[in-house]
């Protein structure tokens, strides 16, 4: 979820309170289930590139249950993010006490049900935040990642390491908004590559890996990258009524998005799968200009989108991907209950199907393998 869009730190915190509350929502009688498979057996054809799959979000506490249903599903990726937050003394970035516990276990559980782990960072990555001028703090990032990198060097459950999720430094252009990260984003792949030369590194173009970042974005000097976007593009739809004041129009897709009255909106205008495919263009002239992978490590839609409009939307985008070879991660994996693809539309819901619309289209789209090209 693209956190430095939405401003209202309150809406984020209620959020994070109702998933706690709907992690243990048992699923209803159509409830998927697998039995466990070895690593590497996954589907019976192969997605390209990293595999197709779910973002956990932050959550803690996923079941072998959970990992179960997700293979089931078909899918054979999934990412998990953990955050970092500067301790006491502004100087280092601490994590969680449970972080490092859990993503052990997140990962024997990926082993166990044939699936493979995205493994995220999340410092506030905001204009604002200080990992953008803290001199300490960018070094106790590459501390971090140096640290995993030795951890989990040569750990086949792992896909990959996404160094900083939807990095957005200070810059009045991209440009300038893209060397920033860059600088930081080299020192980052020089530590992981110190620990495990041999480690698939995912990089978010600056601004938030949003389609548009892609445009200015540069392809740094190092194999084994992967370049990811975020699709929530337009937010006035995939954002409608989760919290932020910008975004309380009821959006349809296909439809019109609301203009501000000047006609210079930027996301103004019918939204279609046309519209989609164009602004994801910058992203695939990337990739086919320097040969390299993509990967969507998060896009999803609100459940109280108007009618089936939540379910175009996604069929839409797939199709997309799966045009293009992109791998891909759905937001999220019963996280918050706005994006979960397992409840109904409404937001008096509180019981997960996976018999849901929603969820029949991504595992048909996790189950349909698509181009075998390596991503590009």
């Amino acid at each position: 979820m693209p956190k430095w869009r939405l401003n209202t730190k309150l809406a984020e915190a209620t959020m994070k309170r109702r998933d706690t509350l709907l992690l243990p929502l048992a699923l209803a009688s159509g409830a998927c289930t697998a039995a466990p498979s070895a690593l590497g057996t996954g589907p019976a054809c192969k997605h390209p590139g990293l595999g197709r799959g779910y973002h956990l979000g932050e959550v803690f506490g996923r079941t072998a249950q959970d990992f179960a249903a997700m293979a089931a599903t078909g899918a054979t990726l999934v990412r998990f993010g953990m955050a970092l937050n500067p301790d006491s003394t502004g100087l280092r970035y601490d994590m969680p006490l449970r972080a490092m516990p859990e993503l052990m276990r997140q990962l024997e559980l990926s082993r166990t049900h044939g699936l493979r782990l995205v493994v995220s960072l999340r410092p506030s990555p905001e204009p604002e935040a200080p990992l953008w001028t803290s001199a300490a703090l960018q070094t106790s990032l590459e501390a971090h990642w140096r640290h995993l990198a030795r951890l989990l060097a040569g750990r086949a459950e792992v896909a990959a390491f996404d160094l900083v999720n939807e990095a957005h430094p200070p810059g009045l252009t991209f440009a300038l908004k893209q060397a920033r990260w860059d600088a930081l984003a080299t020192r980052l792949l020089r530590a992981v590559r110190e620990q495990d030369p041999q480690r698939v590194i995912v990089l978010e173009p600056s601004p938030g890996a949003r389609p548009m970042a892609f445009a200015t974005a540069t392809r740094l000097p190092f194999d084994k990258l992967v370049y990811s976007v975020h699709m929530y593009e337009p937010f006035e739809f995939t954002h409608q009524r989760v919290g932020d004041p910008r975004f309380t129009a009821v959006v349809d897709y296909p439809g019109d998005v609301p203009g501000d009255g000047s006609g210079h909106a930027p996301a103004h205008g019918l939204w279609n799968r046309d519209r989609l495919q164009s602004v994801l263009m910058p992203v695939k002239q990337f990739a086919d200009r320097h040969g390299v992978e993509i990967y969507v490590g998060e896009f999803g839609a609100p459940r109280w989108a108007p009618g089936k409009a939540r379910e175009r939307y996604l069929s839409d985008l797939v199709q997309i991907f799966a045009s293009w070879g992109w791998s891909w991660t759905y937001h999220a994996w019963r996280e918050w209950h706005g994006w979960d693809a397992e409840m109904a539309n409404g937001q008096a819901v509180t019981d997960r199907r996976s018999t849901e619309p929603t969820a029949a289209l991504l595992r048909a789209a996790l189950r349909d393998c698509g181009p075998a090209a390596g991503g590009r």
